[in-house]
C-alpha cells in the first residue's frame, strides 16, 4: 500500500516520480524545456550522446558530453557509484538510458536515478549546476534499539560524524567517492558511502554532501534508522549496519563511543526493502511517501 501525504510544493525545473518498490528506479524526472520528434535533429544527436555515455562511462565511472549545435545541442553525463565495476557500470547505463526514453518520450531533457547509477540529459548547459537541488531520502523502516530518545539523538550523532568523515575524504578523491566504516559503539557497526557528480567543483560537492548527511539525522529523514541514503541529482550519501559496497572498506580512525543499546541489533536491509521514502526540495519538505514491499 502506498500513502501519499503532500506538504508545500514547489515548482521545479524537473517533474519527479519515482518508484522505490523498485529494486531498480529510485527517481526520474522529466523536463518543461520543450519537446521533439523522432525526425529532428535533436533526436539523432540524443542518439549519439546516450551511445558516447554508455561507451565512455565504464572507463572511470564518469562521463560528460555535448552533441549537436545551436537549439538542437544535447548536454549530458552518467555517473556510477564508485565501487561498480565497469561491466556493472556500463550494465547500469544501458538499462538507466533506455528507462529514461521510456519515462520522458520526446522530452528535451530528463534524469534518471538508479541505485548503481545516474544518467541525465538536456538541452540546457546544466554541467557544474547546483540550484533546485531535490533530496531524496530513503530510510530502513528498523529504528535502533531503545526508546530513550536521547540513545536516539546520540546515535544519529555519531552516524552523522562518521558520514562527515567520509565526505571529507570524497572531496578530497579525484573521483569524488568515498566508502568507509567505523565503530559506532560496542554493538553497531556503520558503513557507508559519500558520492558527487564530476562535473561539480569541490566546493559544490562539500556543500551538497554537508547538506546531505544534515538531513540524515533529519526527524523526517533518517533520525535513529539503521540504514538511511540521502540521494540527489548531484550528490549521495549513505550507511547501513552490515557491508554494501564492493570495494575495500578503509576503517576510518576509531571513536571512544561507549554502548549505546544493551542488546546487539538486527542489522538493516541493504536494499531498504521495507522503508519510507522523503523527498526534500531546496531545504523544504515537499513530500512523504511511505510503503511496504
Amino acid at each position: 500500500m502506498v500513502i501519499f501525504k503532500f506538504f508545500s510544493l514547489l515548482l521545479l525545473a524537473f517533474s519527479f516520480f519515482h518508484y522505490p518498490t523498485s529494486g531498480e528506479d529510485l527517481m526520474h524526472g522529466c523536463s518543461h524545456s520543450g519537446n521533439y520528434t523522432t525526425n529532428d535533429p535533436y533526436y539523432t544527436n540524443l542518439e549519439e550522446l546516450f551511445s558516447y555515455l554508455t561507451n565512455e562511462a565504464p572507463t572511470n565511472g564518469f562521463t560528460m558530453a555535448s552533441k549537436g549545435e545551436g537549439e538542437n545541442r544535447t548536454h549530458g553525463l552518467a555517473l556510477c557509484r564508485g565501487d561498480l565495476s565497469p561491466t556493472d557500470c556500463k550494465n547500469c547505463v544501458v538499462h538507466a538510458s533506455n528507462d529514461i526514453l521510456t519515462f520522458c518520450p520526446n522530452n528535451k531533457g530528463g534524469i534518471v536515478m538508479h541505485e548503481n547509477c545516474t544518467v541525465r540529459y538536456s538541452n540546457h548547459d546544466f554541467f557544474d549546476e547546483t540550484m533546485n537541488n531535490v533530496l531524496l531520502c530513503i530510510q530502513s523502516s528498523k529504528n535502533v534499539n531503545g526508546s530513550d530518545p536521547i540513545i536516539v539523538i546520540q546515535f544519529s550523532q555519531r552516524i552523522q560524524d562518521f558520514l562527515s568523515k567520509v565526505t571529507e575524504e570524497a572531496v578530497l578523491n579525484p573521483k569524488m567517492y568515498a566508502s568507509g566504516k567505523s565503530e559506532i559503539d560496542e554493538f553497531h557497526t556503520a558503513y557507508g558511502l559519500a558520492q558527487c557528480s564530476r562535473d561539480l567543483s569541490r566546493l559544490a560537492c562539500n556543500k551538497c554532501l554537508t547538506q546531505s548527511v544534515a538531513f540524515v539525522a533529519h526527524p523526517d529523514c533518517g533520525e535513529g534508522k539503521e540504514g538511511v541514503k540521502v540521494y540527489s541529482e548531484i550528490c549521495r550519501v549513505r550507511y547501513e549496519l552490515k557491508p554494501f559496497v564492493n570495494d575495500k572498506h578503509i576503517p576510518l580512525p576509531p571513536t571512544s563511543y561507549d554502548a549505546i543499546s544493551p542488546q546487539p541489533q538486527p542489522v538493516a536491509s541493504s536494499h531498504c526493502l521495507d522503508a519510507s521514502v522523503v523527498i526534500v526540495v531546496m531545504g523544504f519538505l515537499s513530500q512523504l511517501l511511505s510503503y511496504n514491499s
